[in-house]
């Protein structure tokens, strides 16, 4: 098991900075996967946490690049695997947030660089791409311009009119 430091080294001042000295324990917060009754929930403007699929772009337009979701030990596409949505309400740049995980297609090639990736993706609650408020069940996802539904297919033909809508 993970065990507390017995003590905390110190660090210079403006380097480390804590309200007080007591020491707490890390919170743990634990997920699960569920069915979701409403497929539109999953839409991107829903902000959803999924398991495979495709994911929803929290920015539709600005994906990573075709080269940055390829497998740095294959060359070829990676796999969605999972994206959470780990809003920021404390970070005004990063009011929303989501986090994706792709894995190379080659299970034996995870250990090599390249092989997994982690995309974050924030945005300020005011943004092109959503309303402030939140949206009721059932809303799509605001269309993307012909301008922008360009940019995202050059940027990342492959996943550019996946999953959630506006593509």
């Amino acid at each position: 098991g993970c065990r507390r430091p017995r003590s905390r080294a110190r660090m210079p001042s403006g380097y480390y900075s804590d309200s007080s000295d007591d020491e707490t324990e890390p919170t743990v917060m634990l997920g699960f996967a569920a069915d979701v009754s409403e497929p539109s929930l999953l839409a991107r403007n829903h902000f959803p946490s999924k398991l495979g699929g495709a994911p929803a772009w929290l920015d539709p337009v600005n994906l990573p690049t075709e080269r940055q979701l390829r497998c740095g030990a294959s060359g070829e596409p990676l796999r969605f695997v999972a994206q959470v949505y780990a809003a920021a309400s404390d970070e005004p740049h990063a009011f929303h947030r989501s986090i994706l995980l792709f894995l190379s297609p080659h299970g034996p090639s995870l250990s090599r660089p390249g092989a997994v990736r982690a995309f974050r993706c924030q945005l300020p609650r005011d943004n092109s791409h959503y309303p402030h408020e939140p949206p009721e069940e059932g809303d799509a996802p605001r269309a993307l311009t012909l301008a922008e539904a360009r940019l995202a297919s050059a940027r990342c033909p492959l996943w550019a009119n996946s999953g959630g809508g506006g593509g």
